[in-house]
């Protein structure tokens, strides 16, 4: 409630991209307040005789730390969306930014102080401590089969990252069944196309005429590229300047008119009239032409980014210059902005890597640590955007944000992994550290992940296809996230202890 006022109040408005920031706010929020819960009720069970107030001090001195980092870290995930230079994505990063401030004061000032009003409380054995037991032990003894395994399942994950596409229908986000969906395919098919582009002629200084409004040559060029077009898959309706030449032909008895009969029709005509039979595909001050079409969206297998180089390929054929020709409308741009989302998120995904090494390294102080904790990120990270494109999904408006969210996610859980895993190691070995950071730490992850994934798998439920896909990938992701951070991290750890010791 607190980000949704403030949000207000600086004009961050809320689109198809930043509406999910209250249940991702929610989920982040939630995973830190349930890291507390699972501190509050371990000191409470070692220690019957202590009071609350000295149970939750004892909490936050034990969890303010790795809480703070992983926030802030999780911040500089969001932050890789602020480079995409789409302005609603750029909007969402710092949304998110905000949102992971708040949830900072809320869950390290406001739930300890509730916590406080309440009676002591006496924790029941907690659920899951077997399964995170059994999975301790098969990292202590097959360390390195538990690392092999996972490097297989990386690189089989990363093939699949040259398949990853930007192609994506405005129709197909709605599922088939939907009106919606069968009225936007009535219309794409039935009646010429959904998707507008525009392609704008200007005529070359050497073709103009002083007497004339418009040369025939320029005309029939026109003629030339409209057929050009016709012949391309997923062109449907045209409408052009030809359009009212051949009605001007059929009210002449089938003749088509001369230059001058042209130019004299288009002076004789009401100002108003010829504004809208041709004011729309002519200017006559530019000496400009106008070609509109609709691109059918829903036409099987459409590739728009090969479509678009088909339509300038065309021009040659049509004898125009490209110089001449500028294209325009709706299909260029969301060609563009996903294109741009493309770029974006393989150009920033480094920088952001490098980022979280560098606070990797100011929080654990070790360099060895630092890499280690990168590596569940990157694997994380690589291998949903990989799966995606092994399964065909594509990468739009939504989905682009799921690698920043699974790296958000699992920087969390490296964090407090890490950090428990310190505090237990200085004590003792790294394998009793590793079993204890799993009984302890290990059950806040398995009930933050099993809540956030079946919070985000509701949105399997939508009627809209990108919401369908974000939940399902993001809660996959974040399963993802678990695996590597119980399983690929406390395997590197041990082989890195038994290295140590060998030495």
């Amino acid at each position: 409630l607190a980000s949704t006022g403030l949000f207000g109040l600086l004009g961050l408005k809320a689109t198809v991209i930043s509406a999910n920031y209250i249940a991702l706010q929610l989920i982040l929020t939630l995973a830190i307040v349930i890291h507390l819960i699972v501190q509050y009720r371990e000191l409470a069970q070692a220690h019957s005789d202590w009071s609350q107030r000295a149970l939750v001090a004892e909490t936050l001195r034990q969890k303010w730390a790795p809480c703070f980092y992983a926030g802030a870290t999780t911040s500089v995930g969001f932050a890789s969306l602020l480079f995409s230079g789409i302005q609603p994505v750029i909007a969402f990063g710092w949304m998110m930014i905000i949102a992971m401030g708040l949830s900072l004061l809320v869950s390290l000032l406001l739930f300890p102080a509730l916590l406080l009003l309440t009676a002591r409380n006496s924790p029941n054995a907690a659920w899951g401590q077997r399964g995170l037991a059994w999975v301790a032990e098969l990292c202590e003894r097959r360390p390195r089969t538990v690392v092999l395994v996972s490097v297989g399942l990386f690189a089989a994950a990363l093939a699949g990252l040259p398949r990853l596409s930007v192609e994506n229908s405005f129709i197909n986000y709605f599922a088939e069944d939907t009106q919606v969906h069968q009225s936007l395919s009535f219309i794409d098919q039935r009646l010429g196309g959904t998707t507008p582009l525009d392609i704008v002629i200007t005529e070359a200084p050497d073709q103009r005429h002083l007497d004339l409004v418009l040369r025939a040559q320029t005309l029939l060029k026109l003629q030339r590229l409209q057929h050009e077009l016709d012949d391309l898959k997923g062109v449907g309706q045209q409408l052009s300047l030809v359009d009212f030449a051949e009605l001007a032909r059929r009210a002449n008895a089938g003749k088509p008119l001369t230059e001058y009969e042209l130019t004299a029709i288009f002076h004789l005509l009401d100002a108003e009239l010829r504004e809208q039979l041709v004011g729309s595909f002519f200017s006559d001050e530019h000496h400009q032409l106008r070609l509109s079409v609709r691109i059918q969206d829903a036409t099987p297998e459409l590739n728009r980014a090969e479509l678009l180089e088909e339509i300038r390929a065309a021009l040659t054929p049509a004898q125009l210059a490209p110089e001449q020709v500028q294209l325009a409308g709706l299909f260029v741009l969301y060609q563009d902005l996903l294109a741009r989302l493309f770029e974006s998120q393989v150009l920033t995904l480094g920088l952001v890597f490098a980022v979280l090494a560098v606070a990797f390294l100011l929080v654990f102080r070790s360099l060895s640590l630092a890499l280690l904790a990168l590596v569940p990120n990157v694997v994380t990270s690589l291998s949903i955007l990989g799966l995606m494109g092994w399964l065909g999904v594509a990468l739009d408006f939504m989905t682009i944000t799921i690698a920043a969210i699974a790296m958000g996610i699992a920087v969390d859980d490296t964090i407090h992994y890490l950090h428990r895993y310190q505090d237990e190691a200085a004590n003792g070995g790294a394998t009793e550290a590793v079993q204890a950071t799993h009984l302890s730490v290990g059950q806040a992850l398995l009930y933050t992940t099993l809540i956030i994934c079946t919070g985000f798998a509701m949105l399997g439920f939508s009627d809209f296809v990108p919401s369908v896909l974000f939940g399902l990938l993001t809660a996959l992701a974040i399963a993802l996230a678990l695996l590597t951070d119980l399983l690929l991290l406390p395997a590197l750890l041990l082989l890195k202890d038994r290295r140590r010791q060998a030495a």
